[in-house]
């Protein structure tokens, strides 16, 4: 026996290395957290500064200096601010049909899989740390400013300073990702003998395709429209395997424009330009505006309200409690901008109602997954808000473009509705169903007290925008604030409450703005590669007309609707299409309104059907099964297909007050 004590083990080796370890990681769940509460009440303070400037300018004639530059440069603050947390609630927006099954199923591929997803984001984190750097030092050597001298002006590099703050958090979030799949692993390999194969198997998967790509851009290198088509392809892949999206465009295009121009520091340069810059914009404000309105809109229960009025108004009409969804869900939509959210709050509300009164459980999920679409068309609409800044497009033009549309599909809804209930009664609700119509009858005034709160939301904010009175990002304030307003009054806001609503705002208004810098570097390299000047060009050798150009667009999106989100669509399809119909001198905010609605049909169709696992989940009902909603989401896929027609047939549906 060695008397070496330094070869001996020492017990508390293992304790003081967990401790360290345990250390770490609090440090770190203490600045994602830190830079979370920031990011969440700068939300707050850009919902107070554009009141305040809006009010000045109204009541005094007197507008606040400054208001629209702090606006343009606090999207990007609230990013990088709240991205590592958006990632530890694991609100970073990627699909889970893939990596979700492949989880399930085979824990430890799955596990490989996906912490090498997490090694990518590390690494573009990384890469946006590096590259803004010498921004950064640029900026407080040379005190650079932005703004107005003696008007209105802030420096520069306290900005900077946040995107690197923001990237290395975000990046350190990424890589404990990582390592949490590598303890799942290893406790696979310790309770299951074949996961060894299996993981095995899995990284061998991934060596192959990250092969497979490097052999491609090697391959079509020399041709800068080929690597464009081979990075439009392999995106559609990797967003379907579960990487999550922005890490996706953004990686992509990096290696594919270092590809075409054999210099990844130009690369780099991009990646660091569209972090930094992409975001600057008064009109991406409408954002985090918009969906904190649509959060105090829900914490206040105006949806139940609504709800209880259309019910009222529709109880005397055959399947009227469908109709009554049907209704209450068009006139949340006008201020929430979420199909997600609505269809959360009526699966709540509506469902368990229409189950009491013996309506069908298919149809019942079916009114809700149907009519919970409409809130990505009827403004205002996040999704109309994304494709305004991917197209260039005015957001409120395209806000009051939505509206007839919105109307079309919420009336053809109800006629579906009233149709079933005549034709195949059997399908919609058992006779006692139809039997009990005098139900929910309630005094007219409690019905104008419940109607009030969102007629005046409604009405400030499309009123306002209709009326010229403010923008849509003023639009997004005032509405928020009223919604605020509102939700003290009705004594609905707690701090709990109101934690809750920045704290979501902050996740999913950084969620979507790292989408749109990832997209913005995306269609940068489409840009370079040559192929919209490739595409018009084939175009008019072809002969295609925009008719069969709008119909293979179209048909595209209903298919890629089956397998990817409706974000992730946008961000591939939007910018090749904005290229492809300009020589035809299209109008984009028609464009914007078929786009929207072919891709809202992928809300309610399998695999993906977003609106349907969302309603399924929240629902937690074994008697319905995910079958059960996609059965009776599908007549209502069917009529969106029937208006998709008709608003892409008639254009002018889209326009009469845009």
């Amino acid at each position: 026996m060695s008397g070496d004590p330094a070869g001996a083990a020492v017990p508390g080796e293992p304790r003081i290395e967990s401790s360290i370890s345990g250390t770490l990681s609090r440090a770190v769940d203490a600045a994602v957290t830190g830079l979370n509460a920031l990011g969440s009440l700068w939300v707050f303070v850009m919902m107070a500064m554009i009141v305040s400037d809006v009010s000045a300018r109204f009541f005094f004639n007197s507008p606040i200096k400054g208001v629209p530059l702090l606006i343009e440069l606090s999207i990007v603050a609230i990013v990088f601010l709240q991205l590592a947390s958006v990632l530890r609630a694991g609100r970073l927006t990627r699909s889970e049909i893939m990596i979700g099954k492949l989880l399930a199923r085979k824990p430890a591929m799955g596990a490989v899989v996906e912490s090498c997803y997490y090694a990518a984001g590390a690494f573009l984190m990384a890469l946006i740390f590096i590259h803004n750097w010498p921004l950064f030092e640029a900026a407080w050597a040379q005190r650079t400013y932005v703004g107005v001298e003696g008007y209105f002006s802030v420096p520069v590099w306290p900005l900077k300073l946040l995107i690197l703050v923001g990237s290395a958090i975000c990046g350190i979030q990424f890589l404990r990702g990582a390592l949490g799949d590598f303890r799942t692993l290893r406790q696979e390999f310790l309770l299951v003998p074949s996961s060894r194969r299996d993981a095995a198997l899995g990284a061998a998967a991934l060596a192959g395709a990250i092969f497979l790509m490097y052999l491609a851009l090697t391959y079509a290198a020399s041709s800068p429209g080929l690597v464009g088509l081979i990075s439009v392809l392999f995106v559609c892949v990797t967003v379907y395997a579960g990487v999550h999206i922005g890490v996706a465009l953004a990686l992509l295009s990096f290696f594919c424009l270092a590809a075409i121009r054999g210099d990844f520091e130009v690369s780099g340069k991009l990646l660091a330009l569209a972090a930094g810059t992409s975001l600057q914009r008064y009109d991406f404000g409408v954002i985090p505006l918009f969906v904190l309105m649509g959060v105090f809109v829900t914490i206040s229960d105006i949806g139940k309200d609504t709800y209880e009025v259309a019910n009222t108004l529709f109880r005397r009409v055959r399947g009227g409690l469908g109709m009554a969804t049907v209704g209450a869900n068009a006139v949340f939509a006008a201020v929430t901008g979420s199909s997600i959210a609505s269809a959360s709050v009526f699966t709540k509300i509506s469902i368990p109602e229409m189950l009491r009164h013996s309506y069908r459980p298919r149809f019942a999920v079916g009114v809700v997954a149907g009519s919970s679409v409409l809130g990505m068309l009827i403004p205002p609409s996040l999704l109309l808000i994304i494709y305004g800044i991917l197209a260039e497009t005015s957001i409120g033009a395209l806000f009051l473009a939505g509206i007839v549309p919105g109307i079309i599909l919420s009336a053809a809804y109800c006629l579906l509705i009233w149709f079933m209930a005549k034709q195949f009664p059997n399908f919609v609700a058992m006779p006692e169903g139809f039997a009990d119509r005098a139900m929910n009858k309630m005094p007219v005034t409690e019905l104008l007290g419940k109607t009030l709160p969102i007629v005046v939301l409604i009405g400030a904010v499309l009123g306002g925008i209709y009326g010229g009175v403010f923008t849509a990002t003023e639009a997004g304030g005032i509405g928020a604030f009223l919604a605020f307003a509102l939700t003290i009054i009705r004594r609905k806001l707690t701090w709990g409450n109101l934690w809750h609503a920045l704290k979501e705002t902050g996740h999913v208004s950084a969620a979507i703005c790292f989408l749109l810098i990832a997209a913005h570097v995306y269609s940068r390299m489409i840009a370079i590669t040559g192929i919209p000047n490739a595409m018009e060009h084939y175009l008019q050798g072809a002969g295609m007309g925009l008719g069969s150009l709008i119909a293979i667009y179209l048909i595209v999106i209903l298919i890629l609707g089956t397998i990817l989100d409706a974000g992730s669509i946008m961000l591939i399809t939007v910018p090749l299409m904005v290229a492809a119909v300009a020589p035809f001198q299209v109008n984009m905010i028609w464009l914007g309104i078929i786009t929207v609605v072919a891709i809202e049909v992928g809300l309610l169709t399998p695999p993906f059907g977003l609106s349907c696992f969302v309603i399924h989940n929240n629902l937690g009902d074994a008697r319905i099964s995910l079958e059960d909603v996609f059965w009776g989401a599908a007549p209502f896929a069917g009529v969106m297909v029937i208006v998709l027609g008709l608003l892409t047939a008639f254009p002018r549906l889209s326009l009469l007050f845009a």
